[in-house]
């Protein structure tokens, strides 16, 4: 029905994703748009093809029945809601709200475009700027996926603590078309951490900070990407905080859960090329990292083996590096205790600080 150079749909990491909705008499569907991570909520006429935008904002989870067109919708200053869109005039109406009031006490900030020429390709990303020179560049998971322009507390909260928050979208990221994506096929470990690189070469270039003022931080996928920056193009940043972090792709594929047990193979390669994944692998260059580093791994983590994250401190602290490995315990991939959540910013806070303090003072 349309044809457009956006993406209407994410990656399916969840079962009963709806990113469109039919209306009962057949005419019209209602669809989503993903622009460079932007949400945009549109309705096109099945019959003339002629597209409406509705509504901005990340909209999912689309049911239409009678006159009324409802939706999961949130943006960069709008905690999550449910939305009911009315079919004739498309007057939206809030039917909830689901975190609490405290947020909307904050003056959250949409984020810009960031467009960086790189390797021959446009590299994109979003930049919420609080404008005190302090960066923090957060590298998404996945590494199939995106951090879209929603509701996300973690970059409320540092952003509240006078921190630029650049979310980089290096090649390998949805949202930007299949070739976009598929670029990191075979390269996992190397083009998205060159991409991340050349963002935050850029982001000095640009004077929104300086290297010493600058930490990388991401989880999982992001956290192999983090610590492949600080290995691989030392002295862009000052440190890295890393949660349940990748370190040894071999070790992944051998150990992961089943559900992501064959990922490596097309992002990385065959299992008998033990010198790519050993080289796209932050364990190959931990010896190489001389900005200090905080790890924090779960005990109970199904994906990503605790073992490996273990190792890959052993082996930087042997070569004289700063790394701190935090177990939270009985946590899987991803923390779910309020305690180990809260513990999260604490641990970071501090070790933000100490990071700024050393810059400053050295």
């Amino acid at each position: 029905l349309v044809d457009e150079p956006v993406e209407h749909a994410g990656p399916t990491w969840g079962m009963g994703a709806r990113s469109f909705a039919i209306s009962p008499d057949g005419r019209q569907v209602a669809f989503t748009r993903n622009e460079a991570g932007f949400g945009r909520l549109c309705v096109v006429d099945v019959a003339t093809r002629d597209v409406v935008e509705i509504a901005r904002g990340v909209h999912g989870q689309l049911t239409w029945a009678g006159h009324r067109l409802v939706a999961l919708r949130s943006g960069a200053r709008t905690p999550t809601q449910i939305v009911a869109y009315d079919g004739d005039t498309w007057r939206r109406t809030t039917l909830a709200v689901g975190p609490g009031a405290a947020w909307d006490q904050i003056d959250l900030p949409e984020p810009e475009l960031v467009r960086v020429d790189h390797d021959g390709v446009e590299l994109l990303g979003r930049r919420y700027a609080a404008g005190d020179g302090r960066t923090l560049c957060w590298v998404h998971g996945g590494p199939t996926d995106q951090w879209q322009v929603e509701f996300m507390p973690r970059i409320a909260y540092w952003w509240s603590r006078g921190w630029d928050v650049l979310v980089p979208d290096p090649r390998g990221t949805s949202g930007h078309g299949r070739a976009y994506e598929r670029a990191l096929q075979g390269e996992w470990g190397r083009l998205d951490v060159d991409d991340t690189a050349a963002v935050l070469a850029a982001s000095h270039a640009r004077g929104w900070s300086a290297p010493g003022r600058t930490a990388v931080m991401g989880g999982s996928s992001g956290g192999l990407t983090a610590l492949g920056v600080l290995g691989r193009h030392r002295g862009l940043a000052a440190g890295a905080v890393v949660l349940y972090p990748v370190t040894d792709l071999a070790v992944l594929a051998e150990e992961s859960h089943r559900f992501e047990a064959h990922y490596t193979l097309g992002l990385v390669g065959p299992l008998d090329d033990v010198d790519r994944y050993r080289a796209h692998s932050p364990v190959a260059v931990a010896d190489r990292i001389d900005a200090p580093v905080l790890i924090m791994h779960g005990d109970a983590d199904p994906v990503v083996p605790l073992s490996s994250t273990i190792a890959f401190a052993e082996r930087m602290r042997a070569a004289g590096g700063d790394v701190e490995l935090v177990v939270m315990e009985g946590e899987g991939h991803g923390f779910r205790d309020p305690a180990n959540k809260r513990a999260e910013y604490e641990l970071t806070g501090r070790f933000l600080d100490r990071l700024l303090g050393d810059a400053e003072s050295g």
